[in-house]
């Protein structure tokens, strides 16, 4: 069986879709999740991101958790300092793994620019401030997320999540102390920059998620997606890296695991 981090997920929203917590947990451990990192989207979620840490985690499967707020979540963004606050209130919680997530979102919402990234900026100072990694999403804004990442270079750290941009991108982001995870996108078929991305950076600086219960892989593409299916991901890469299966297993392993101890990433 293997050993897996799922590094980014959202138990909550696949409970609203039908499989409960309990159920996905089940799966996940027989898929060898050993450790799942509960997302935070905006203030309530936040919250309920934390409560679920404090009560699934056991021995053979721990539930860690991060506070953040989404950039679609624009009606959050007032919010702002209360989410600020949550952090602080928690920094001394083991499960506390990361500030967000967090980020720019051209895609979705494109007229909110400004607002995005100035909220970006207040959580990659607390990142600098609370030594807490922070968990980037970047869709359709690979330049500005660039940009401003860099802007906090050696002070803010953390993880790029659901890569979706090409090796080029992804190099710059690693240059600036940035894990980059990839999610079910990679067993695309037409994911080709993904792809290319995972086979070329170094492995000390991948990681590999679900967004479940989204961006499902196949065979389930197009359905609920949960933590038990990393390991898809995870056989993905192994078809896409030139170390041994078991290497590449490891170290994506112990990457996750550094990064749940809020150890930043340092490129050599």
């Amino acid at each position: 069986m293997y050993s897996i981090v799922d590094t980014h997920c959202h138990l909550d929203i696949i409970e609203e879709q039908g499989l409960t917590i309990e159920q996905s947990l089940r799966n996940a451990k027989e898929s060898g999740i050993k450790k799942i990192v509960q997302i935070g989207i905006d203030l309530e979620s936040s919250v309920k991101a934390k409560g679920l840490s404090e009560t699934y985690s056991e021995q053979d499967l721990e539930i860690f958790y991060s506070i953040g707020c989404h950039p679609t979540e624009s009606h959050e963004f007032p919010k702002k300092e209360e989410i600020l606050s949550l952090v602080k209130e928690n920094l001394s919680d083991s499960r506390l793994c990361a500030i967000g997530e967090i980020g720019l979102d051209y895609y979705h919402d494109a007229s909110k620019k400004a607002e995005q990234a100035d909220i970006l900026h207040s959580f990659l100072d607390a990142s600098g401030e609370y030594k807490l990694p922070v968990v980037i999403h970047s869709r359709d804004a690979g330049e500005d997320t660039v940009s401003i990442l860099k802007d906090h270079r050696d002070r803010a750290f953390g993880v790029i999540h659901c890569f979706t941009y090409d090796y080029s991108t992804a190099k710059r982001l690693v240059d600036l102390g940035y894990y980059i995870s990839f999610s079910g996108i990679l067993t695309f078929k037409n994911a080709r920059d993904i792809q290319e991305a995972a086979e070329k950076l170094p492995l000390e600086c991948m990681l590999i998620e679900t967004d479940a219960p989204f961006l499902a892989p196949p065979p389930f593409r197009g359905k609920r997606n949960e933590p038990a299916y990393t390991k898809f991901v995870l056989e993905k890469m192994f078809s896409l890296r030139k170390e041994p299966n078991a290497e590449v297993e490891r170290s994506l392993f112990l990457n996750s695991e550094k990064f749940i101890q809020r150890k930043p990433f340092h490129h050599a």
